[in-house]
């Protein structure tokens, strides 16, 4: 009877050890965000993350005259000599888009709040399509997946089309040129979407059997590099927001699927103090004969830990379905 509960005693000890591995059951709790950039020469090449290359959350509050805020999710667009960049900004009411403008791409002046609804609003996907001026940010809470146009860029927008409608959906991140959506829902299952055109029908595609699981939700903008389709996924392998992975797009006529590329390809920088925790979106695009890279990354001031047990669980269980 002994040797069999210390049988059992030994399993349950590994099982709790093993899930503890794959996910943590205490992560760094969430902080604040900062946004970061850097010129690199490839799109796989990792940024020069330092603290002379960033708008810390305290510069914000310094700019608003208020403490609490951050900025996050940063897109950027080039245009007319010009660094556009666009962030979700979070005070204490919902989150708003903001813009920052830069004649060099490293020093920033902050123009203000250019969208702000009833609702949250963030990731603010900007693109140029057909001589016009887009953004696909995550409009979740409005129960639609918005589209908005410049009326006059960068200042004024207003929303375009219902690209998807009645539908919550997460970070929905479009690829033109292949007439391709991915998201992911309240529950994390990634879902792709396919259109004959940014204003045509968008239906979610049979071409994906769809994932749910740790990485699943988009974290940045489609890039490509020699001749490949590459997407920046969330990782939450240490907790929301601890780091980014990079997924290849491989499609046929009768399948679409992600691959992974490289796990955590951005993750958390210890020696920068406001990227500490961890990091969740990357933009990255050819400026020129070079690449601009813009991120955002999670500041924890004092080692304060969250317990997650359902994270871990939840995890763990999804690795192995899937």
């Amino acid at each position: 009877m002994k040797k069999l509960l210390l049988a059992f005693f030994f399993i349950i000890v590994s099982g709790i050890l093993f899930l503890n591995y794959n996910y943590p059951f205490f992560t760094s709790k969430i902080g604040r965000w900062s946004v970061g950039f850097s010129f690199v020469s490839a799109p796989m090449e990792k940024p020069n993350i330092d603290e002379n290359n960033l708008i810390s959350y305290a510069e914000v509050d310094t700019l608003l005259h208020s403490e609490g805020n951050y900025i996050a999710d940063p897109f950027f667009i080039y245009e007319n000599n010009t660094y556009y960049l666009f962030v979700e900004l979070k005070g204490k009411r919902n989150a708003d888009i903001a813009l920052f403008t830069s004649a060099n791409g490293m020093d920033f002046k902050y123009e203000g709040v250019v969208i702000d609804e009833e609702f949250h609003i963030s990731y603010p996907q900007v693109f140029r399509h057909k001589n016009e001026i887009y953004m696909l940010p995550e409009t979740k809470q409005s129960g639609n997946v918005l589209l908005y146009k410049a009326d006059d860029f960068p200042v004024k927008w207003e929303i375009s089309d219902t690209l998807i409608k009645n539908r919550r959906l997460k970070d929905a991140t479009i690829l033109l040129e292949k007439n391709l959506m991915v998201a992911v829902d309240d529950h994390m299952n990634q879902l792709f979407f396919e259109s004959d055109s940014l204003h045509g029908e968008w239906k979610e595609s049979k071409r994906y059997d769809g994932r749910r699981g740790n990485e699943t939700r988009p974290g940045g903008r489609f890039f490509k590099f020699q001749n490949d389709w590459f997407l920046p996924v969330q990782d939450r392998t240490y907790g929301y927001g601890s780091g980014i992975s990079i997924y290849k797009l491989k499609e046929s006529e009768q399948t679409i699927s992600l691959e992974l590329v490289e796990k955590r390809f951005l993750q958390e920088v210890p020696e920068v103090e406001w990227f500490n925790r961890g990091m969740h979106h990357l933009d990255i695009q050819q400026v020129e004969n070079r690449y601009y890279t813009v991120y955002d990354g999670d500041r924890n001031l004092d080692g304060e830990q969250s317990f997650q047990i359902w994270r871990t669980l939840k995890y763990n269980f999804y690795d192995l379905f899937n």
